[in-house]
């Protein structure tokens, strides 16, 4: 497995956590996210979602498809974004923005892996020459 493919394989078993918790137990992380008890069936829909987003990054990254790893880095490193402008707007708790750190150092991580990975390929395909 590749080192880009490694990067969105090990983030696919944080996705496939984060979605069990929300999806089977939502209330063990409301407190944890400044929340009450938490009972609305939407908690479980986004894990029931992130579910299958966790294994489209699972078969993606056995697959070694490339495409899908660019495309993860673009999404995810716009997370931090997103939730900063829902803080703003007052529509979650600030501490969504140091949790959503977690995504965009996993895109970071498979940019630097891409990075190495482009690199590593132009230096074989120069000595085969």
């Amino acid at each position: 497995m590749s080192y880009p493919a490694k990067s969105v394989y090990y983030f696919s078993f944080y996705m496939m956590a984060l979605s069990l918790t929300l999806l089977l137990v939502p209330n063990l992380l409301a407190p944890l996210l400044g929340y009450t008890e938490v009972n609305y069936i939407w908690i479980r829909v986004i894990g029931m979602f992130l579910l299958y987003l966790a294994f489209d990054y699972w078969v993606s990254a056995k697959e070694e498809n490339l495409k899908f790893f660019y495309l993860t880095v673009y999404t995810r490193v716009t997370i931090i974004l997103f939730m900063s402008f829902f803080v703003m707007m007052g529509w979650i708790k600030w501490i969504f923005i140091p949790l959503s750190l977690i995504d965009f150092s996993g895109a970071l991580w498979t940019a630097y892996a891409l990075y190495r990975h482009r690199r590593q390929r132009r230096t074989d395909s120069r000595l085969q020459a």
